[in-house]
């Protein structure tokens, strides 16, 4: 019989001062949990019960011991408890690592919704470039973090979309959104640009470069919405993602100025842990995240390596 079968005949003939009817409780014949006792007194050295005829009696050892027992057998129960609201998702920890864009343009929806349907499951919420993400979740201190592809290869990409970037500007610089312009000319224009260090920033100048271009901007920022506040504000032609800008295309704040050399089209993408190690929250976050953003294909993600 293992110790924790022991303390169980123990906890129960104190509570309910027999042994038989402990072994009654614990489907046990009466020989078999008598001998439980005398196997923990052996033990520990020392006298825990005094038979009577009627039942039995706590020693003053019997009763110390079996207030850490009571306290050790409802952790247990409180533990198993905990398991039971794991698996059916009414708690749990979810850490999650995404720029503040990424965040509001498109983790914020799912979140609401996530939240609303899971609200015992906490999530944690921690902001940084692609970079800085993709290395928490190396460290291990998120599960899984969106980010702009590709990310590294000891990183699982679970899903991806497809994004499109462009060039905006204020009212001011009409002149060059009414019909395409070479990038030649553009780039003789004051520049909005992200900060350096950024993929956005990186993806710019590679675009760049592969037309034998390059500049520096007039203004760096590390927002996204600010950035989107000084192209209103008539201070420079921004590089954004479309998605980002799309209320203030329609409203007419910011006019797209289209480049006669077509803009590549790029990815952002769920990034997680292996499976085996998340969290039952944390696995069924991934997945409901994973088919809000879009369900990755085997070609998809090859693309990314």
């Amino acid at each position: 019989m293992s110790a924790i079968d022991q303390y169980k005949v123990f906890e129960l003939a104190v509570r309910l001062g027999s042994i038989t009817k402990a072994a009654e409780e614990l489907y046990m014949t009466q020989p078999s949990a008598s001998y439980a006792i005398r196997q923990l007194e052996e033990q520990l050295g020392v006298k825990l019960l005094v038979r009577r005829s009627k039942g039995v009696d706590v020693t003053e050892e019997g009763r110390v011991l079996h207030r850490f027992v009571e306290q050790a057998f409802g952790l247990l129960q409180a533990g198993e408890r905990k398991i039971g609201e794991m698996k059916s998702y009414m708690s749990g920890i979810v850490r999650l690592g995404a720029s503040d864009s990424l965040c509001k343009h498109y983790l914020l929806p799912f979140l609401e919704s996530f939240r609303s349907g899971r609200p015992g499951i906490r999530i944690i919420l921690s902001h940084g470039k692609s970079e800085e993400i993709m290395t928490r979740l190396a460290a291990g201190s998120i599960d899984c973090g969106m980010i702009h592809l590709p990310a590294r290869e000891d990183s699982l990409v679970a899903a991806r979309r497809g994004i499109q970037d462009c060039f905006v500007a204020g009212p001011a610089f009409a002149h060059l959104a009414s019909s395409p312009v070479s990038l030649h000319e553009l780039v003789r224009e004051p520049f909005v640009l992200l900060s350096a260090g950024s993929r956005t920033r990186s993806f710019f100048h590679s675009y760049l470069q592969t037309h034998g271009l390059s500049l520096e901007p007039d203004i760096e920022l590390s927002s996204v919405d600010l950035l989107v506040e000084f192209a209103v504000k008539n201070m420079g032609v921004a590089f954004v993602t479309r998605d980002f800008v799309s209320k203030e295309l329609e409203s007419g704040a910011l006019l797209e100025i289209r480049a006669r050399e077509p803009i590549p089209a790029r990815s952002i993408g769920v990034v997680s842990a292996p499976q085996q190690s998340l969290s039952l929250a944390a696995a069924l976050f991934v997945q409901q995240l994973s088919q809000h953003i879009g369900d990755s294909t085997e070609e998809d993600l090859s693309n990314e390596s």
